[in-house]
């Protein structure tokens, strides 16, 4: 199987730290291994217990699907070197292996002939899951290799990956700070931290059961009687506590109904088209 994939791998910095170190049915698939110097690449397969340290990019088979996977402050010069070491690189899969990055990071191949893809590991699930999004063929080779894995593929839409970083931003760097906003809120009006972080805890499972269940239908802006009311004292008292709990609330308030109308809209123009 080794032979009739030629999976050749570029990489940089500690392997240890390297997605493709996790994973070892395609450590098992790795033939040569090129990396910034001889030593780097000895190391890295000796860690790994497979593939065979190469000194240059011109040793590894043009018929190999070419793997980057390294940090991301290593790809532009690993790019750059297979450049350099390689004018034409026609008909030849690269693909690189990056939680941040996609196959619009290998450009300078692309410009001299590489079908290009990028491949993210996702740790969110029992089992590994991979989106992968570039090239048809270049897909389709790394789909080959990711089957090593027992995994699932998810192919997305080109330039897909910013988008899905999005929604982890969006569960993560921007909910943390609401989350911490709410167990404040709560402490200012007396729960002891411990039960304040519990309350908070069982609030968003609750939010989160119900939006898995119907969606955006669970969100409404309360627009008058009783939830305006509540609304209104919400504020009211968040002003007492400190304008800044006040104000991120408001923030946070307003984001929500501009997002949701915008939503809201496009459905609207989809069922209309």
């Amino acid at each position: 199987m080794k032979e009739s994939l030629n999976l050749a791998l570029l990489t940089a910095g500690s392997i240890t730290h390297n997605p493709v170190s996790r994973y070892p049915g395609i450590v098992k698939l790795i033939g040569p291994v090129k990396a910034p110097t001889f030593r780097e690449a000895s190391r890295a397969v000796n860690a790994m217990k497979g593939g065979t340290a190469v000194r240059s990019i011109e040793e590894m088979p043009s018929s190999s699907l070419f793997l980057l996977s390294a940090p991301e402050r290593y790809i532009p010069k690993l790019v750059r070197d297979m450049v350099d070491a390689v004018p034409d690189w026609r008909g030849r899969d690269v693909a690189l292996c990056s939680g941040a990055l996609d196959s619009r990071d290998l450009e300078p191949l692309a410009r001299r002939g590489a079908q290009t893809a990028s491949i993210t590991p996702l740790e969110l699930f029992d089992r590994p899951v991979f989106l992968v999004e570039g090239h048809p063929h270049a897909v389709q080779r790394s789909r080959s290799v990711l089957t090593a894995t027992r995994g699932r593929v998810l192919d997305i839409c080109l330039q897909g990956l910013p988008l899905f970083t999005t929604a982890s931003d969006l569960t993560s760097l921007i909910l943390l700070p609401l989350l911490e906003a709410a167990t404040g809120s709560l402490r200012q009006a007396g729960i002891p931290l411990a039960d304040a972080q519990k309350m908070v805890e069982r609030m968003v499972s609750r939010t989160v059961r119900n939006h898995v269940k119907s969606g955006s239908k669970t969100w409404r802006v309360p627009p008058h009687g009783a939830a305006r009311l509540r609304l209104e004292r919400q504020i009211a008292a968040l002003a007492e506590t400190g304008a800044r709990l006040d104000a991120f609330y408001q923030d946070s308030l307003d984001a929500a109904v501009r997002f949701m109308g915008r939503a809201g809209q496009s459905r609207r123009k989809a069922a209309g088209a």
